[in-house]
């Protein structure tokens, strides 16, 4: 008997110990020691509950009896789980250490870098003017008898657009007419006198003193009847009025805004260090949020005699074409002025480069001879290189330097790469045309 449970003791642990090495090829012994652990502690119980009911007989002899019958068959369904479970484990653990060796490889797409000619630029914000604008305001007061415009019309120059009551200033310009006339004939007859040697230079120059006070009298009232006419002083683009038929209006009240749209003021400010690159006449390029895919090109017009000594900048006044009259007064505008020649530079896409606290980044693509593919050729990886950047140009940007023309930087995906990572490169959907992304 003693022999016996000494056999299957030793046939336990041999199966036990061949068990946890098979395991043990594909998971940590941390993960293990516990599933053993707990078989040693099921078999020490139930070989325990066997014995304890093998001693419930009632002679000696049926309990060894008893004991032997249930240890065989104990020992049978250890030998079955083993089996089974080395047979499984043979099964599975190529599989898992095949896919522990897997190759990782990213799918991204890339670009090659290029060699562009980029005019160098200066760039700057600041606000749009009108060439003419004015808020027309009455000079006279008076009660509103016709208004000659509607909001947001273009007018034309000298149309009239509001006329005040000068009924009381017509009227006296009839008295001041009729006595400029008298004077008139007062003045003539003096003359004729005068020369017969019959009045003197003195009543002479009465009558021509009271010829021009009656001429006087009638510019001036002529002028009142002017101011109450108010007419548009330039050719432009008027408002919302503010005015209404039969309205009072006392002196300086607003009565439209009008425009003049075909050319824009852009109104900005340079670092002093720009003003050698400056000169009347240099091109000027606007963008504004309102219509963000488009340029409105002008010249510089005017830079400002003194440069500011609290930020060191000098103010420029660029006239922006506006044949379309998109461009409005008041508005934000994004500014780029030309200076210098072309010059060469290497030019990726803005969404290449990975921005940090630390640098900006790319990730360069390129064949690895460490490491092959299954028909022997090299494999492309992907290493992150530290670039400085230059000016920007729409969607792209200058890299002064850490790349040369031609070499393949990633545009998509570099989320999920670090140096040294194996790429595959798949352009069929670039970042340009990815859902949601900004048209040119």
């Amino acid at each position: 008997m003693k022999l016996f449970s000494g056999i299957l003791g030793g046939l336990l642990f041999i199966a036990v110990a061949y068990l946890i090495y098979q395991v043990s090829k594909v998971a940590p012994a941390a993960k293990i020691v516990g599933p053993v652990i707990g078989s040693i502690l099921i078999i020490v119980i139930l070989t325990g509950a066997i014995y304890g009911l093998s001693n419930l007989a009632s002679s000696r002899e049926k309990a060894n009896s008893l004991f032997k019958i249930f240890m065989v068959v104990f020992e049978a369904l250890v030998f079955v789980t083993i089996v089974v479970a080395d047979v499984k484990a043979y099964n599975t653990i190529p599989m898992i250490l095949g896919f522990q060796n897997q190759v990782q490889i990213s799918t991204v797409s890339a670009e090659a870098s290029k060699l562009e000619a980029w005019q160098s630029s200066f760039t700057s914000v600041g606000n749009l003017d009108p060439v003419q604008g004015a808020d027309i305001a009455n000079q006279v007061a008076g009660n509103v008898t016709t208004i000659n415009f509607d909001s947001g019309q273009d007018v034309e120059k000298g149309q009239l657009l509001v006329q005040l009551d000068d009924s009381n200033e017509r009227a006296q310009l009839e008295g001041f007419q009729a006595q400029e006339k008298l004077a008139e004939l007062n003045a003539q007859r003096s003359h004729d006198i005068f020369s017969k040697h019959l009045i003197s230079q003195s009543d002479v120059d009465t009558a021509d003193s009271n010829l021009k006070q009656a001429q006087s009298n009638v510019a001036n009232t002529l002028a009142d009847i002017a101011k109450k006419a108010i007419r548009a002083p330039f050719a432009g683009h008027a408002g919302i009025r503010n005015v209404n038929l039969g309205q009072y209006l006392p002196v300086g009240t607003v009565l439209v805004t009008l425009q003049a749209l075909d050319h824009m003021y852009a109104s900005f400010t340079l670092p002093e260090q720009a003003l050698p690159s400056l000169a009347k006449g240099q091109k000027v390029q606007v963008t504004v949020g309102a219509y963000p895919n488009q340029s409105f090109d002008g010249q510089i017009n005017a830079i400002d005699s003194k440069v500011d000594p609290a930020s060191h900048t000098v103010r420029v006044q660029g006239l922006i074409a506006n044949p379309q009259h998109l461009l409005r007064a008041g508005m934000f505008a994004n500014v780029s002025v030309s200076a210098g020649k072309p010059a060469q530079f290497v030019t990726i896409p803005k969404s290449a480069v990975t921005y940090s606290l630390y640098g900006d980044a790319v990730f360069v693509v390129g064949p690895d001879k460490t490491l092959k593919d299954e028909k022997g050729q090299p494999r492309l990886t992907a290493n992150e290189i530290f670039v400085k950047l230059g000016d920007d140009h729409g969607n792209r940007v200058a890299v002064l330097e850490g790349l040369k023309a031609g070499d393949q930087v990633v545009t998509s995906g570099m989320q999920k790469l670090h140096t040294g990572s194996m790429v595959t490169i798949d352009n069929s959907v670039t970042p340009d045309q990815a859902p949601g992304a900004a048209t040119k």
